[in-house]
């Protein structure tokens, strides 16, 4: 699948089981779909991919602050003629956010990551997290994660 195919069946999921067909218009009436799938199987699997995008599963790095976040990474060798290139990778991270209620689906697919960093949880997942941070704060979509203030003290020497 595409990566592009990928964000769209994540529409279902973030849909409570309907699939939403894609446009690039905006429409004053909310999309209907098709669907898939029971709303419960849909909150089931966006609670899956929480878990996939939490400490412990594939994508911790996806996490941004303030915004609960779900998703899944992926990496594949990349095709070279009729075989798979032994050192050259794609790493994606699909995902949603916020998840209980998602308002936006984001891909990230990186084509040959450098740096030795080739797993879509490491090299996809952190450019997804800064894409829906910058993307929900611009939609002006509030937080619904606590975010703890961080204090930075910095002693100055005075001189009279």
């Amino acid at each position: 699948a595409s990566l592009f195919q990928m964000a769209h069946s994540y529409t279902s999921f973030a849909h409570d089981g309907r699939l939403i067909p894609l446009t690039i218009l905006r429409s004053p009436e909310p999309a209907v779909g098709v669907p898939v799938f029971s709303a419960e199987n849909a909150r089931a699997v966006r609670k899956m991919l929480q878990m996939a995008a939490a400490p412990g599963g594939t994508g911790p790095l996806a996490q941004t602050v303030g915004y609960s976040v779900g998703g899944k990474s992926g990496t594949a060798h990349k095709q070279v003629g009729r075989g798979y290139a032994s050192n050259k990778y794609r790493a994606w991270f699909t995902g949603m956010a916020p998840i209980d209620k998602p308002r936006i689906i984001v891909g990230v697919m990186i084509d040959e990551p450098s740096d030795g960093v080739y797993f879509g949880g490491l090299a996809a997942a952190p450019v997804f997290s800064e894409v829906v941070q910058q993307t929900l704060r611009t939609m002006n979509v509030a937080p619904d994660l606590a975010v703890k203030p961080l204090v930075v003290t910095q002693s100055v020497d005075e001189s009279f």
